[in-house]
């Protein structure tokens, strides 16, 4: 029996209708639905864009990326703002210098919150957007997005795609309410659009305009940002409050704006985010700080670059906050939960831009010991180690025994895991993806054991280094009379370390005034010694005095010299401006005339050195950290034995601190990662 003609034809037709109805049409339709069930009516923005086809399609876009963006709770912000109204009043009146302004608000922190400030008030609600919008704020929002777009001078260098993913959306980042923050900058800024030919020359105009936000680590910076009137009392916070302000600023003047960020870095402690404008497709990355290398990180982030300031810099990811869902991944997969993924893969608002960063490696990784779970999971993470611990960075499939990761980035140490109920399960040895791409896996060897010796316990940083070399040239001087004009040297500092340095003198001095003096406008120090000879003993002992300097204002600074705390330390910088050309000075009155044996300094230093009597553990990496036990330092250095060979390995001081890097031994000394 030969099917009816019509029968055929309607098939055709509804197959046809079928191929037009595609998923994005379904994600959209569903999240209309969604909304309207909560008196949402998103239909009015495509009704008001029904004939005109570019503002529909940004429409529909931004209505089918509403699910999955949320801001914090705004209305228990009342409670924190009187600090803020306090800063502000104080900066209008012109009265203090803005160090002594923010003493001043550090000291009000303390009185409301101590040392446990936590907003959880805040930060423990979220809110919808798709709840929250209204039909109104969208349509003003693509209406002022294309308005900017179109009369900028900088639109042959921003496509429609660019416009859309970085220009057109509402929100940068998730936490933050929704504000009319176009208007805002267009107000306040808007007269500098066109000011100069380039993005990059308005880009740099524009961050010198507000370099009075300032990014520091002040009490201040601990304040629940999630709204511009705040950040524009407070104008102080950490980089990602600042990194946002940026990206709203950028992208109201036309300027495309990403917020671009590491999840953890790759060889120390922390993460970190920046920004970066899209010109022609391209990434141009810059510290949000702004001002003098601010475009730097262009070198600094590409994996491969040693600076003298920023020294190795290893990312294993970089990833950019995104308005777009991602589409694939944990965050996109229903089966995916918090009991079974990382809380940052729970968020679907990024997208992996390392490729524009640094040569990345696809890898693979072998599957060890697979009866670990009943059935191998769907997803496996790579790891960095990050603030002492295993950090998941990114997300691989599993799939015939494998692991498989893509885009990772070179030259650092990673963990292979499972991740469960909050807990990571390695599944396979930690192993160096090296430079060449190739992978190095760390099994340690337990028939090729070798020594070590150690002196620090995370890795030193390019300042540990200026620190040092800014004693040099400083010199001690003794005399009789408090003037030191016939004052006598005794002793120039020509070699330095970061630990406390002791110089016996060749013969004892007898004297009653001694002082230090630093070099050339150099005048940063951690602690100051004068020692007499214990002779019964055969030891020094540490003496002290009357403090003497040349400027009052110097009497805090001076105290950390001499107050036993090497992360302490002065710095002069405060002393009046006039002064600066000449070389600062401190010592000490011993009231009588007594002898000094011998003399010392610590320069300003990050304390983890191996410090003299402080207690340290020695671990190597053996799917878990296996000690190799404790010991008490008793200079300032500690020696290892029976270390095996090809271990990853990990320093931890007992008695204090929590900066530590791990670490390989390679011939007589430590490669940190």
């Amino acid at each position: 029996m030969r099917p009816n003609k019509y029968l055929l034809i309607h098939i055709v037709f509804l197959c046809f209708l079928s191929c037009q109805y595609t998923p994005k049409d379904r994600i959209l339709e569903n999240v209309i639905s969604s909304a309207k069930a909560h008196n949402v009516d998103l239909n009015q923005v495509l009704e008001h864009y029904s004939q005109d086809t570019l503002k529909l399609e940004a429409a529909k876009f931004l209505i089918r990326n509403l699910p999955g963006n949320v801001s914090y709770d705004s209305s228990k912000l009342g409670k924190y703002r009187p600090i803020l109204y306090k800063l502000d009043s104080l900066r209008q009146l012109r009265t203090m210098s803005e160090r002594d302004l923010l003493d001043q608000t550090d000291s009000d922190w303390d009185k409301l919150y101590g040392n446990h400030f936590s907003p959880s008030d805040v930060y423990a609600k979220l809110k919808e957007d798709l709840l929250a919008i209204s039909p109104n704020y969208l349509i003003d929002n693509i209406d002022q997005a294309f308005g900017i777009w179109q009369q900028s001078p900088f639109k042959d260098s921003v496509d429609f795609h660019t416009f859309m993913r970085y220009l057109l959306p509402y929100r940068k980042q998730n936490g933050y309410i929704i504000e009319p923050w176009r208007a805002y900058f267009l107000s306040n800024y808007g007269q500098y659009q066109n000011r100069y030919p380039s993005i990059r020359q308005t880009t740099d105009y524009l961050m010198e305009l507000v370099k009075d936000y300032q990014v520091d680590w002040r009490k201040i910076s601990d304040y629940p940002f999630i709204c511009l009137n705040d950040y524009n009392l407070a104008k102080m916070s950490r980089c990602t409050h600042k990194c946002w302000f940026n990206s709203m600023l950028l992208c109201a003047l036309g300027i495309p704006c990403t917020i671009d960020f590491v999840p953890a870095w790759g060889n120390r402690n922390h993460s970190h985010e920046w920004n970066a404008i899209i010109i022609n497709g391209k990434t141009y990355p810059f510290e949000a700080t702004g001002g003098e290398g601010m475009w730097h990180n262009q070198l600094v982030y590409n994996n491969v670059w040693i600076d003298k300031y920023w020294m190795k810099s290893r990312l294993p990811k970089v990833l950019r906050y995104s308005y777009e869902s991602a589409k694939n991944g944990p965050s996109a997969d229903k089966e995916c939960n918090s009991k079974n993924t990382p809380i940052r893969f729970l968020n679907s608002k990024y997208e992996d831009v390392s490729p524009e960063y640094f040569k990345t490696s696809d890898i693979r990784i072998p599957i060890k010991g697979k009866g670990i779970f009943a059935k191998t999971p769907k997803y496996a993470y790579l790891c960095v180690f990050n603030e002492d611990r295993w950090q998941p960075v990114y997300w691989g499939k599993t799939k015939r025994g494998n692991a498989c990761f893509e885009k990772m980035g070179r030259d650092i140490v990673y963990l292979p895991v499972f991740y469960e109920n909050g807990e990571i399960t390695p599944f396979n040895d930690a192993f160096i993806l090296q430079q060449d791409g190739t992978i190095h896996y760390l099994t340690p060897n337990m028939k090729t054991e070798t020594s070590a010796l150690l002196k620090r316990k995370y890795y030193a940083r390019p300042d540990i280094e200026f620190w040092k070399e800014w004693n040099i040239g400083g010199y001690f001087e003794v005399s009789d009379d408090e003037s030191f004009l016939n004052a006598q040297k005794i002793f120039t500092v020509t070699t330095c370390e970061s630990t406390p340095n002791t110089w016996i003198l060749e013969s004892p001095v007898t004297t009653r005034y001694i002082r230090y003096v630093f070099p050339q406008k150099i005048d940063v120090l951690a602690e100051l010694y004068f020692f007499k000879k214990d002779k019964q003993a055969n030891t020094l002992v540490r003496i002290d005095g009357n403090r003497i300097f040349p400027h009052k204002t110097d009497v805090i600074e001076m105290e950390k010299l001499f107050d036993g705390d090497l992360l302490s330390y002065a710095d002069l910088t405060k002393r009046p401006q006039s002064d600066h050309q000449k070389s600062p000075w401190v010592g000490i009155d011993l009231m009588e005339k007594a002898e000094i044996a011998a003399i010392g300094i610590c320069p300003r230093n990050d304390k983890n050195n191996i410090i003299k009597d402080l207690e340290y553990e020695l671990y190597y990496w053996n799917n878990r950290w296996v000690s190799l036990g404790r010991k008490t330092a008793t200079d300032y250095h500690i020696t290892y034995d029976h270390i095996p060979g090809n271990s990853l390995l990990y320093l931890k001081c007992t008695s204090e601190g929590n900066e530590n890097r791990i670490f390989t031994w390679q011939g007589n000394g430590p490669k940190w990662w």
